[in-house]
């Protein structure tokens, strides 16, 4: 149980610090993404960038919050399962209504909001309600080597998955 918690701890810290990185690199888009959700919900647009640095921050701080070790490991777990929580529910409301939202999800924003983002998402909330299960059944800090190099390839393999899906998805979807 040990080695599923830090596989889920690694994994949860890569995907939002690489998401956080990349909506930096690619602010113009994170600040599109951000304009064009709060024009459809009739909030000024002018906050667009406020927005978007407030959701690189927390999604920074998140997953340097998941890097804390074991004992306090719920610190970062919490606001992931939040955050992954709204963006789950807001990929569902694009998926299901005319909501034309742009994912800037990983930077740049190519592919419209829908349910390939309600998948990946709902994958990495389960990762993070899997990790607060483990914690709570007092899941122990790992010790042998060999487990902790298979969780650290396992939670690096998570975050490239979650970061390139899109392009997974696409490069599938054109066979």
């Amino acid at each position: 149980m040990s080695y599923l918690l830090l596989t889920v701890q690694l994994g949860l810290a890569g995907v939002f610090i690489v998401s956080a990185v990349a909506k930096m690199r690619a602010m113009s888009d994170t600040v599109r993404m951000w304009t064009d959700l709060l024009t459809a919900v009739r909030l000024p647009s002018t906050l667009a960038g406020w927005g978007s640095w407030a959701l690189i921050i927390g999604e920074a701080l998140t997953g340097v919050a998941l890097l804390i070790p074991a004992p306090w490991f719920p610190i970062g777990l919490w606001p992931a399962t939040a955050l992954l929580v709204g963006f789950t529910g807001l990929a569902v409301v694009s998926a299901r209504t005319e909501l034309d939202l742009r994912c800037a999800c990983f930077g740049r924003a190519t592919t419209r909001l829908g349910w390939r983002h309600v998948w990946r998402n709902t994958a990495l909330l389960l990762l993070a309600i899997t990790g607060i299960v483990a914690w709570t059944l007092g899941a122990a800090a790992p010790t042998e080597p060999a487990g902790i190099a298979v969780a650290l390839l396992a939670a690096a393999l998570i975050t490239v998955l979650a970061a390139f899906y899109d392009d997974i998805v696409d490069l599938v979807v054109e066979f």
